[in-house]
C-alpha cells in the first residue's frame, strides 16, 4: 500500500490560509469496516406496454457522507472492505416509452461537500475481495432506452461552490472488479444508450467559483483484474450507443472560476496500477437508422483536471505494470444510410490538464512523470453490409501527457 504516514503540511497550510476555520464548522471522524458480503438484486417484468419503467440495484460495502448546505466541513474517513459487493439488475418484458436501468456496486464510497465555505476531506480506503455489477435489459421495444452499469472498488467524491475544496485521498485496491451489461431488444424509436464502467480506485472533485486543491494516492495490486463488458443486440435500432470504460486508477477534477490543482509540487498525485484492465464492447444490429456506436476505452492510470478562467496545475506520478486492453466490434446493416462508428482505445498512463481562458489570462502548468511497464493493446472490428458511412479507430498508447490551453 502507498505510504501515507503523515498528512502533507502543504494542504493543511492551504486550508488555514483559506480561512478554513474562520466560521462555525462541522468536523468528525468516520471509521468503517465491512467483512461480510453485500448483495442487491432487482427484477422488473412488464407483461404489457408501460409508459415508464425503471429498475435500480445498488450494493455498497461502506458508505460515508460529510455534507453540509453551507458552512465549513472537515472530515476524516477510514474505510476497509474485504468481502463481496454484488449488484444484479434485470429489466424485462414487453415495451415502454422510457426504460431506464441503473446498477451500481462499490466496495467503499465517500461523499463530501459544502457551499459558501471550506470543505476539507482526509480519506483512506482499502478494498479486497470482489466487486461486481450485472445488468440485463430484455424488452421487446422502447421509444428510449438507457442503461448504466458501474462497479468500482473505491470511490470518493467532493464538491464545493463559492468557497474552497481541500481533498487528500488514499486508495488501495486488491479487489477483482467486473461490470457487465447485456441488452437484447427488437427495436427502439429514438435512442438507446448502454454504458458500462469498471474501476479500481476513483476520486473526483467538482467546483464552481471555488479554489480546489486535490491530491490522490492510488494503488491497485498486481494479480487483480478489472473488466468491463457491454453486449448489445437489436433487430432494428435507432441511434444506438454502447460504451465501456475500464480503469485501474482515476483522479478527476472539474472546476470553474478558481485556482485548481491535482497534486502539488513536492506532493504529487501518485498512481500505481498493477491490475490487468480490460474493456469490451460488442454491438450487433440486424438493421439500424441514424448512428450506431461501439466504444471501448481501457486505461491503467488516468489523471485529469479541467478548469475555466483560472490558473490550473497538475503534478502527477504514474506507473502502470498491468496489461491494458480494449476490444470493440460492430456488426450490422443500414438500408437508410446510417453511420456506424467503432472506437477501441487502450492507454497505460494518461494525464491531461486543460484550461479554457477565453475570458481570462489563466495559465496551465505542472509536472507529469510516467512509466509504463505493462502491455497495451487495442482491437476493433466492423462488419457492415449496407450503410451510409463506417468509421473505425483502434489506438494503443503506452504513455499520454497533455498540458493545453483553449482560448487566447
Amino acid at each position: 500500500m502507498i505510504s501515507n504516514a503523515t498528512r502533507i503540511t502543504t494542504l493543511i497550510a492551504l486550508a488555514m490560509s483559506a480561512s478554513a476555520f474562520a466560521h462555525a464548522q462541522e468536523s468528525g471522524t468516520i471509521d468503517q469496516v465491512q467483512m461480510g458480503d453485500v448483495w442487491s438484486e432487482m427484477d422488473v417484468y412488464v407483461p404489457d406496454y408501460t409508459p415508464e419503467v425503471s429498475s435500480t440495484s445498488t450494493a455498497v460495502g461502506n458508505a460515508a457522507a460529510a455534507v453540509r448546505g453551507s458552512g465549513d466541513v472537515t472530515a476524516t474517513v477510514r474505510q476497509d472492505f474485504d468481502a463481496s459487493a454484488t449488484a444484479t439488475n434485470a429489466l424485462r418484458g414487453y415495451s415502454a416509452d422510457t426504460a431506464v436501468s441503473t446498477t451500481t456496486a462499490y466496495g467503499n464510497a465517500i461523499t463530501s461537500g459544502t457551499d459558501y465555505a471550506t470543505n476539507t476531506l482526509w480519506g483512506t480506503q482499502t478494498a479486497s475481495g470482489t466487486v461486481s455489477a450485472s445488468s440485463e435489459m430484455e424488452l421487446l421495444g422502447a421509444a428510449t432506452a438507457s442503461s448504466a452499469t458501474t462497479a468500482i472498488a473505491n470511490v470518493s467524491s467532493s464538491d464545493n461552490n463559492f468557497g474552497t475544496n481541500i481533498a487528500d485521498q488514499t486508495q488501495y485496491s486488491a479487489a477483482d472488479v467486473r461490470a457487465e451489461t447485456d441488452a437484447d431488444a427488437c427495436c427502439d424509436g429514438y435512442y438507446a444508450g448502454y454504458a458500462t464502467v469498471a474501476g479500481g480506485n476513483a476520486t473526483s472533485s467538482t467546483g464552481y467559483t471555488s479554489s480546489n486543491y486535490n491530491r490522490a494516492l492510488q494503488k491497485t495490486e498486481s494479480g487483480s483484474t478489472i473488466t468491463g463488458v457491454t453486449d448489445v443486440y437489436m433487430n432494428d435500432g435507432t441511434n444506438v450507443t454502447a460504451s465501456t470504460n475500464s480503469f485501474g486508477n482515476s483522479a478527476t477534477v472539474n472546476n470553474e472560476w478558481g485556482y485548481a490543482t491535482l497534486g502539488l509540487e513536492g506532493a504529487p498525485t501518485t498512481q500505481q496500477n498493477g491490475a490487468d484492465v480490460d474493456a469490451q464492447s460488442y454491438v450487433t444490429l440486424d438493421h439500424w437508422s441514424g448512428y450506431a456506436t461501439s466504444s471501448a476505452y481501457g486505461v491503467g492510470n488516468s489523471a485529469l483536471i479541467s478548469n475555466i478562467g483560472s490558473d490550473t496545475a497538475i503534478y502527477a506520478d504514474q506507473t502502470n505494470d498491468g496489461t491494458v486492453g480494449s476490444q470493440a466490434s460492430f456488426t450490422g446493416q443500414s438500408w437508410t444510410g446510417g453511420t456506424g462508428i467503432v472506437t477501441s482505445t487502450a492507454i497505460g498512463n494518461a494525464a491531461t490538464a486543460t484550461i479554457c481562458n477565453y475570458c481570462s489570462e489563466g495559465a496551465v502548468g505542472g509536472q507529469i512523470n510516467q512509466v509504463n511497464n505493462g502491455q497495451t493493446y487495442a482491437m476493433g472490428s466492423a462488419h457492415v453490409a449496407y450503410g451510409g458511412a463506417v468509421y473505425g479507430s483502434a489506438t494503443a498508447i503506452g504513455n499520454s501527457a497533455t498540458l493545453q490551453s483553449v482560448g487566447d
